[in-house]
């Protein structure tokens, strides 16, 4: 008899852990909730996201003729910009196709609706762009930025003569022309895309692209010296490869 009260007990005694941790586990008591989306754009995609556990999901479909290249998105304190430029993996979404992910994000106060996310703007492959025009400028600016790293870095990876051994003298002259003046990102600019460049200023968003251009391809050539000797040249060749690759999308 008493055995069959101290089971009863302990399966009450479970059954009122499971039902605490409910209460009162917020990631186990969340349970997704659609988010309403305001587009800026024309609406020739179709954004629809959720949040759960401070985790914002989203999914994109591309009703538009054109591949979508980038996108800006805006949520409570939030803001995100994807653009596939970069990427080796994803080269946009293409038409009819959907991408989705998710973005941390940061909780909301207990109790309270979460607010609306916004499409900000979609940059297409013909170059032209929909929605806020403010947002779509800052990625071209920021494309532009790296885009003159990645022709400066090639400048020295295709020197005549340039060797793949002495990879020393290779990364000090890229390190070099990447940090080179604003004065010279002008010019250089100006040779890429003249248009770009209004009143002689560089946009912050462009000095930002120049930043991260530049700690990508410093990335990129430290992969490069952790490779075997004899296998050098071949990632050199791969690096080059890459890079004017990626100089072409952008």
């Amino acid at each position: 008899m008493r055995r069959r009260l101290i089971a009863a007990l302990s399966f009450v005694a479970i059954i009122a852990l499971f039902a605490y941790l409910a209460l009162f586990n917020p990631k186990a008591s969340a349970s997704p909730k659609e988010l309403t989306v305001i587009s800026r754009t024309r609406g020739g995609e179709v954004l629809t996201a959720e949040i759960s556990n401070n985790e914002l999901k989203i999914r994109l479909k591309n009703n538009h003729s054109d591949t979508i290249t980038a996108f800006a998105i805006s949520f409570a304190d939030t803001k995100v910009r994807e653009d596939f430029s970069y990427s080796d993996v994803h080269f946009g979404v293409e038409p009819g196709d959907t991408f989705q992910t998710d973005y941390p994000v940061s909780p909301s106060p207990i109790g309270s609706e979460p607010p609306p996310l916004y499409l900000l703007t979609v940059l297409f492959k013909n170059g032209k762009n929909d929605g806020d025009p403010k947002e779509a400028q800052e990625i071209k600016d920021q494309r532009l930025g790296q885009k003159i790293q990645i022709f400066r870095t090639l400048k020295i990876l295709e020197k005549e003569g340039q060797s793949r051994k002495d990879l020393k003298t290779t990364k000090s002259d890229i390190v070099a022309a990447l940090d080179s003046s604003e004065a010279e990102a002008r010019t250089t600019l100006n040779e890429l895309q003249p248009s770009a460049l209004m009143n002689n200023k560089l946009s912050n968003a462009l000095r930002t692209g120049l930043q991260i251009g530049r700690e990508k391809m410093l990335r990129r050539f430290e992969v490069l010296e952790q490779l075997p000797p004899q296998d050098r040249e071949q990632g050199f060749l791969e690096l080059k490869e890459r890079s004017n690759k990626l100089f072409a999308k952008l």
